[in-house]
């Protein structure tokens, strides 16, 4: 499972700098190499020391054996009342994936803080019997509430976060298979006490699912089909990795969103119409934005389709559920996505737009014009407006 998780990422960064047909066993070499020499670089404190910088990580614990590291990038100057994002990440790129949000935060009068989730730098790792539980017959309740505790865990780390820099107004949000996370995060304040559940109402204002994949939700493909590099049997197996980095990164100029029909959605496109994300950034700055053995320590599994069906369920409890939307306080749901992102993001927003009207619940969508999956990255500042607009 380390060299699928090598493929999707290392691979993705050879792509970017050499021919398109590298090959693998070449690939993983250097990408095996500089794992190495990054992984060699974390001490004790969860943080990266490089030749001009070290990435501080502070923690906090959340249970007497579970703890969470963190990035934060402290209140704004000279500012008494401000927003603060608490954002969970997605598969393999982790909290440094947003290092342009952290170090704009202040410019946008933001407070950030990313919380690496469990597999990631600096946090705890899942236990035998958690990966037991997480694996186990997805037929019966019994995964499906593993899964939800691990959201509950996340909930509890949002708690530490607002008691310990007693913070006063709190977005939450998901990023990418992040916001299956965050779904299980919702669902799980019934299961917390009430002194956490009263933090939790006074605190967050606003809960955002940013560019939520249908896969990560157990919505199926549109009347059209998918298509996704990892699941193509046309494509050699040893370079579905490859494809899916380079695939992930893109822009895809579909048309005519506004109209919601999947006829209009790309599916793949080649060659790039906009240089994909992270072209030309050097390997060794790409290692602190990813973790490339996470996946296949626990996290690839939950995104895998046997998983699907808990995930559809978990989404359903947190989204559409007006007893949970009560006990957030009827706080504002929101989506944010890039137009421009793969196919599967626009799909998935339509499908819960449909499913927030039939339920009777509101659900406000913004779009970040142009943007496309890693709009934290390329579109920091349009990022931001983006998650204002859900306040």
């Amino acid at each position: 499972m380390l060299i699928w998780c090598l493929s999707t990422v290392g691979l993705m960064y050879m792509a970017s700098h050499t021919n398109i047909h590298t090959g693998l066993q070449s690939s993983l070499i250097i990408t095996y190499a500089s794992l190495k020499a990054l992984l060699s670089r974390w001490n004790a404190h969860g943080q990266i020391t490089s030749k001009t910088s070290t990435v501080i990580m502070f923690k906090t614990k959340v249970t007497n054996d579970i703890e969470f590291a963190y990035h934060d990038s402290g209140p704004p100057p000279d500012k008494s009342v401000y927003d603060t994002i608490i954002l969970i990440h997605g598969h393999t790129y982790h909290s440094g994936t947003f290092k342009a949000m952290l170090d704009k935060a202040h410019a946008a009068g933001f407070r950030v803080i990313l919380p690496n989730r469990r597999l990631y730098p600096g946090s705890t790792p899942y236990t035998k019997a958690e990966l037991d539980a997480l694996q186990a017959d997805p037929s019966g309740d019994d995964v499906t509430k593993a899964f939800q505790k691990q959201g509950e865990y996340l909930l509890l780390f949002v708690n530490n976060m607002i008691v310990e820099h007693n913070l006063q107004s709190v977005l939450l949000a998901g990023w990418s298979l992040g916001t299956a996370f965050l779904a299980a995060t919702i669902a799980s304040i019934k299961t917390v006490s009430e002194d956490v559940q009263s933090n939790l109402r006074k605190a967050v204002k606003s809960i955002v699912l940013w560019d939520p994949p249908s896969q990560s939700h157990g919505v199926p493909d549109p009347p059209t089909g998918g298509w996704i590099p990892l699941y193509d049997e046309s494509i050699p197996p040893e370079a579905r990795g490859q494809m899916f980095g380079q695939w992930l990164s893109q822009y895809f100029p579909h048309k005519d969103l506004d109209k919601k029909d999947c006829k209009n959605l790309i599916y793949k496109i080649d060659p790039p119409v906009k240089t994909p994300t992270f072209t030309g950034m050097s390997f060794e700055e790409l290692l602190t934005k990813i973790d490339l053995t996470a996946g296949g320590n626990g996290d690839t599994f939950v995104a895998d389709p046997p998983f699907r069906p808990i995930l559809n369920t978990v989404t359903k409890d947190a989204l559409f559920d007006g007893t949970v939307r009560s006990a957030w306080g009827n706080i504002p749901f929101a989506i944010v996505y890039g137009e421009e992102g793969p196919y599967c993001v626009p799909w998935a927003v339509w499908k819960f737009e449909e499913q927030a009207e039939k339920a009777g619940l509101p659900l406000k969508t913004v779009s970040i014009p142009g943007g496309n999956h890693f709009a934290m990255h390329d579109l920091t500042e349009s990022s931001f407006e983006a998650l204002r607009k859900c306040l």
